[in-house]
């Protein structure tokens, strides 16, 4: 009785204010202390600012982003390592030890042990906490035992290689003798200089052989010893370097080799110099008139770099760089924030992040609904509510790429869009039915559950829909007109249902509907407004009273940028069902995202640029500690605020849910992706009279923009025009003179805008998205992993082939192997087989000729050891009598590998064909694809580019 009676008060109060609240947000904004932010080396460049503050500085080993993102002293979030490689870091860090103490992971943490670590002897060392010092790139601290002080640097390289320089010197008056013991429990034999050992990563992912070595060092009893004798006032420097080797990282051995090598100041000069390299490649120069934001934005980039996957193991988990769901706290790519990692991914300038990310969870996902990453089914394997198919199209569109990249991305999308709603749609109308808030990003923050328990049609639909708006464009850009009408009018339907079902008249509100008394449920949350940030909802004044609960600081603050509708979060409690009322990164993505399509699309007196500026602030200043800009700190999520600061900061630090620096980029700076080759730039006017975001990659281009306001009388960015101005390639092609939107057309150089146009010019080259080639060695590897050749336009004649097998276990069919995409489902599988070999042919019907076969052998670690790799195959062919091996064999790799093997030979001509395998030890074999070809006279990628467009300069 009690919940009837708060449910009936709440219609109630929803009636009567059915008419503007006028309530507007009052909170103001936030104020930050800290250190100055640094200045940049050089003077602004409109071409590529990142690149020419590298070059300034790379003669030495101090960097900008070092300085401007350095941790010193005692860090209140924690003793965290920033320094990482492609898949090694330390999941916890103990500082106090020489080396790397602490708990080392490969992906995950290996099994809770050290790296290594380097012990001194006699003494006992003490590190000096006040002199501890951190950079991005690497780490210092101070030790001291009596007279003797030992500085460490360490540091991770990109391919996995642990580095510790000592510098030990005695302060003392005499002589005096040291032992230094390396040790590590992962490398415990060898002799000479080297110890190495093997250990399997987390659930046994792949396989790790650790070297550990060290200047001067000897092999003895298990660990490296080395004695050393420092004269007073002198210092001796040595270094220990371990290497996490793996066979499908080959880089890993190499720079354990190099590093081993190189003395230690060559060896911090050579990582320095490589790691601010990487920030000079990839990632854009933002400049804004709030330092704390400025800092934010490049700390958002560290997050997006630590919290990057780059294992490269073969399979169906870690083969594709991928962002993680936080590295110091839940390790997996999580399908609920994939989309928002994607949206600030894609404007680094190297494609291959962002495309990773939703290749990643697109060859995983079982040509169905989008699903977390099966590498670590611990944390978290469910999620109804993401935009992954949206935000990889918005990917597509501002890198591009050839059409068969798009037709991975629309067949992804597509069984995304239609595997939700065979999953959750159980009554076919269109919108996903869901009954319980504690999956990952609403856990209990999510109050509509607790009205009444029962499954509701949902308003996270509109992921649904734009979902499907995502397939049909990606379908439009690779000419498959049936296939995106077909998409287009699914997204129509749902669109319907949303408008249909969730709109509750009475109260003017989208709403969640109980499917058992069909009731619209009062009690709210942001993902009730889904809908207008997809541009689900038609633009009418009736649909947009909607939006008036945003005026209204008590239903749906600015900050903190909780889940719940508060009012309703307050009812929720009353009637004995609090649930939690956290806030985060995630939930102010959601409401940028809100807010970016309202101001644009839906205008009304209730949602302002002023709130939004609002938000973009207070989302800064909750990133950092007490909002002090020396300590950056992105939780995964906040609590308890008291009206002036955070008393909650979770457990997990430097996490990434949910994004931001795209905000700055398309919402601030106006940056819209399109599907043609015009620029368009759209901004919502917050009162900033300067930024700029300085070189994008913009398909097969560099892009900047820059806002000077010519009414304010000072020019910010010397040698640029005042107004609002994008560069191509460094040089100039179009200014407007206030900030409003434009559209430019670089094939004529015309400008459509409001404003006063003073500068425009047309500039040759720019492509539509399906115009440009990819062709980087790096984006061909990774695009043949998900079965697309970037490098010839080939006919696979796998498709429409009758297949057969020696034997077809259970969950598998003989036609998953050749459906054309490799996804981890459906595939062939020998399961079961009593066999040591097992077959799978390929009937053509009438003799063809080819010289390429593609393999995409099956694993189904970490579930199952049902499917490995084989121990060997071959590839044959029947040459009217017999099976006989094709002569001339070439293997890429040469050993049977998890997912993509590669097989060159010289051209037969054959009807039948099949693959030979010799089951590993203690599993069978499967495939999740083959594709045949015949390479002589395909097109290269020159030819390509005649098709395409000229290939577009790989990123740096």
């Amino acid at each position: 009785m009690k919940r009837f009676l708060v449910a009936l008060a709440l219609i109630i109060c929803s009636v009567c204010t059915a008419t503007p609240a006028g309530a507007a947000q009052t909170i103001g904004f936030p104020t930050f202390n800290g250190p100055a932010i640094p200045a940049p080396p050089v003077a602004y460049t409109p071409g590529d600012m990142m690149r020419t503050m590298y070059d300034a500085e790379s003669s030495g080993t101090d960097f900008w982003m070092d300085r401007l993102l350095a941790r010193s002293g005692n860090d209140p979030a924690g003793p965290w390592l920033m320094s990482r490689g492609r898949a090694v870091f330390m999941k916890t860090h103990n500082p106090s030890v020489l080396g790397f103490g602490g708990h080392v992971a490969y992906w995950e943490s290996v099994n809770d042990n050290n790296a290594y670590t380097v012990a001194i002897t006699p003494g006992t060392f003490t590190e000096q906490v006040s002199q501890r010092w951190q950079a991005p790139s690497h780490w210092k601290s101070v030790h001291t035992s009596g007279s003797v002080t030992v500085s460490q640097t360490k540091f991770i390289t990109d391919n996995n290689v642990a580095v510790t320089n000592l510098s030990i010197k005695n302060n003392g008056t005499s002589s005096t003798t040291l032992q230094l013991r390396a040790t590590s429990p992962y490398a415990t034999t060898g002799t000479g200089s080297e110890l190495t050992g093997q250990v399997n990563a987390y659930n046994n992912l792949t396989t790790i052989n650790p070297r550990l070595t060290g200047d001067g060092f000897t092999v003895s009893s298990g660990g490296l010893n080395r004695s050393v004798t420092i004269g007073a006032g002198a210092t001796v420097t040595t270094k220990v370097v371990m290497g996490f080797v793996t066979d499908e990282i080959p880089e890993s051995l190499t720079d354990y080799n190099a590093y081993a090598g190189y003395s230690p100041a060559t060896a911090f000069a050579t990582h320095v110099k490589a790691y601010n390299l990487w920030w000079a490649q990839n990632v854009p120069y933002i400049d804004v008139p709030e330092p704390a934001i400025k800092k934010s934005v490049y700390y958002r980039w560290w997050l997006m770099r630590f919290n990057n996957l780059d294992a490269n193991i073969p399979g169906q988990t870690y083969q594709f760089p991928t962002s993680t769901e936080g590295v110091l706290g839940y390790n997996n790519a999580i399908a609920l924030t994939q989309p928002m990692h994607i949206d600030d991914l894609k404007y680094l300038r190297n494609p291959v992040y962002a495309y990773g990310d939703w290749l990643n969870v697109g060859q995983i996902s079982k040509s169905a609904r989008f699903l977390d990453n099966p590498g670590d089914p611990e944390n978290w394997s469910n999620s109804y509510t993401q935009y992954i198919a949206e935000a990889a199209w918005k990917s597509y569109q501002l890198h591009g790429g050839q059409p068969a990249i798009a037709a991975n991305l629309a067949h992804y999308a597509e069984g995304d869009v239609k595997g939700q709603l065979a999953h959750y749609d159980h009554d076919n109308n269109k919108l996903i039915e869901y009954d319980w808030g504690a999956l990952t990003g609403n856990d209990a923050d999510a109050v509509s559950f607790h009205w009444k328990p029962g499954n509701m049609d949902r308003a996270e639909s509109a992921y649904q829909y734009s979902g499907a708006l995502a397939a049909a464009q990606a379908y439009d850009a690779t000419g498959n007109t049936a296939k995106a009408t077909e998409m287009r009018t699914l997204a129509t339907q749902i669109k319907d249902a949303i408008v249909n079902v969730l709109w509750n008249p009475n109260r003017q509100l989208f709403e969640h509907r109980l499917k058992s008394t069909n009731e619209w449920v009062p009690w709210k949350e942001i993902n009730n407004y889904y809908p207008f940030s997809v541009g689900a909802v038609p633009n009418t004044a009736a649909y947009k009273q909607s939006l008036r609960l945003f005026d209204d600081p008590a239903q749906y603050p600015v900050f903190p940028f909780y889940t719940a509708n508060q009012v309703d979060k307050k009812a929720a409690a009353d009637a004995g069902s609090p649930g939690s009322n956290n806030f985060s990164t995630i939930n102010s993505t959601v409401q940028f995202r809100l807010y970016s399509s309202v101001l644009r699309n839906y205008p009304n007196s209730w949602m302002s640029a002023t709130d939004y500026k609002k938000l973009l602030y207070w989302n800064t200043w909750a990133q950092y500690i007490g909002g002090n800009t020396q300590w950056p700190d992105a939780n995964e999520f906040w609590a308890d605020w008291n009206g002036t600061g955070i008393d909650y900061r979770s457990w997990i630090h430097h996490n990434i849910l949910g994004s931001s620096n795209w905000t700055v980029i398309e919402d601030v700076a106006g940056l819209r992706t399109r599907n043609d080759a015009k620029v368009e730039l759209s901004p919502i006017d917050i009162g900033w009279d300067h930024f700029t975001v300085n070189n994008l990659r913009y398909r097969n281009a560099d892009l900047s923009i820059v806002w000077d306001d010519p009414a304010d009388g000072v020019v910010r960015y010397p040698g640029v025009p005042e107004g609002y101005s994008i560069y191509v390639n460094g040089n100039r092609a179009a200014t407007v003179s206030s900030l409003v939107p434009f559209t430019w057309d670089p094939a004529t150089g015309s400008v459509t805008t409001s404003g006063t146009v003073t500068h425009h010019t047309a500039v040759a080259g720019l492509q539509a998205p399906n115009q440009v080639v990819q062709n980087s060695p790096r984006m061909v590897d990774m695009l043949a992993k998900a079965g697309v050749d970037l490098t010839a336009d080939l006919t696979n004649l796998a498709s429409g082939a009758t297949v057969s097998a020696s034997h077809t276990g259970s969950g598998s069919n003989v036609s998953g192997a050749v459906d054309g995409y490799p996804v981890n489902e459906p595939f062939w599988g020998a399961g079961g087989s009593p066999n040591s070999q097992d077959w799978y042919e390929l009937n053509f019907g009438t003799a063809r000729t080819l010289n390429e076969v593609r393999l995409y052998f099956k694993d189904s670690r970490p579930a199952s050891t049902t499917y490995r790799a084989p121990s060997a195959y071959t590839v044959q062919y029947h040459d009217g009598s017999t099976w006989v091996n094709v002569p001339g064999q070439t293997k890429s790799p040469a050993a049977p590998r998890a997912n993509y093997n590669l097989v060159r030979f010289s051209a037969i001509s054959a009807q039948r064909i099949r693959v030979l395998a010799t089951n590993a030890s203690g599993a069978k074999t499967g495939l999740t694809e083959v594709k045949a070809y015949n390479r002589a006279g395909a097109q290269s990628p020159a030819g390509l580019a005649k098709v395409y467009g000229p290939p577009a300069p790989s990123a740096r």
